[in-house]
């Protein structure tokens, strides 16, 4: 029995058959979806039924049609996909830059220290913030100042060696005042005394001014070869995309840090050379987002060649003072 019912958006009449009941469809006069009633009284009209019947069979071979404004039905793994997505983007830190590249945040040498402390204390997440580009003279300002405290402390260290070294010298002492009687004996020191010539002295200066210099000119220059040397290293582990600039950039806000270690004396080389391994790998595994494993390996293929050669002669001169080596 045909159902005749109207549109409920525009009143339009019209005459559907019983097979239609209860499917949905738009209406040929207002284009509004309609859903078709059990049965109804309604004029006959024949080109509605045409075009139901049309639409029935274009609905069953169409594709459903999408709202564009209806929500998006997920799956259960689509939504915990997503879920898990949002969590993994909350944990990422935003590369703002180490506290040294934010100038706002304070003066020179609280943000060299702030940087530094990171660097040795909580490297993964001081190098998460780095910025991986914007030049080298940032990184490079922070390693002229590291390289400046950390020789000056050195050359401090050093030149109270010296002075103990001759103070506690008895034969060196006894020698200069045997001179020192032979040319006048009024003016000679009494016995016992200490005695430190001009040469010494002008010998302690020159030694204080070359363990300064050199070892801030031997630092940078050393960095940029380790900048370098990364360039060759990282290829042969699998990471084609390394660059020049992030490898300085992470040697340099290494290197610059862990010239803090001079402070500690007798074992500030142990420190640094352990805070440097640990500094490099986890600046390499942070910007170029590799296993430690293998940032470990570009760093100790790095260590050969360039770092293993200074700590044997340093190793050979501190056991020869020790008196270890004859």
């Amino acid at each position: 029995m045909p159902i005749q019912f109207q549109c409920p958006h525009c009143q339009h009449a019209m005459q559907l058959p019983d097979t239609a009941a209860g499917k949905q469809g738009k209406c040929p006069n207002c284009s509004n979806a309609v859903t078709v009633p059990a049965g109804s009284a309604a004029p006959s009209n024949p080109h509605d039924e045409e075009f139901w019947s049309e639409l029935d069979e274009k609905k069953e071979s169409a594709p459903a049609e999408v709202d564009g404004h209806a929500p998006v039905k997920r799956s259960d793994a689509q939504i915990l996909k997503r879920m898990l997505g949002k969590v993994e983007e909350a944990k990422t830190v935003k590369r703002i830059g180490m506290p040294w590249e934010r100038p706002k945040e304070g003066g020179m040498f609280d943000r060299y220290w702030d940087t530094a402390i990171g660097v040795m204390n909580h490297a993964t997440d001081t190098f998460a913030e780095m910025k991986l580009t914007g030049g080298i003279g940032s990184p490079m300002k922070f390693l002229l100042l590291g390289a400046l405290l950390g020789s000056l402390i050195g050359a401090v260290y050093g030149l109270v060696g010296n002075v103990i070294g001759i103070v506690g010298n008895p034969d060196l002492t006894s020698q200069v005042a045997e001179d020192a009687e032979g040319e006048d004996a009024e003016s000679a020191p009494a016995p016992g005394g200490v005695v430190i010539t001009v040469a010494m002295g002008i010998f302690m200066a020159v030694a204080f001014v070359a363990t300064f210099v050199g070892g801030v000119i031997g630092g940078i220059l050393h960095t940029f070869l380790q900048a370098a040397g990364l360039q060759v290293a990282l290829p042969m582990v699998g990471v084609k995309e390394a660059n020049f600039e992030t490898n300085f950039r992470v040697a340099a806000f290494t290197n610059g840090s862990i010239y803090l270690c001079n402070i500690v004396p007798g074992l500030g080389g142990a420190f640094m050379l352990f805070l440097w391994f640990n500094g490099m790998i986890k600046g390499l595994e942070s910007v170029y987002k590799i296993p430690s494993k293998t940032a470990g390996l570009a760093v100790f293929l790095l260590f050969i060649p360039l770092v293993l050669p200074i700590v044997a002669v340093v190793g050979f001169f501190v056991l020869s003072m020790l008196g270890y080596l004859g």
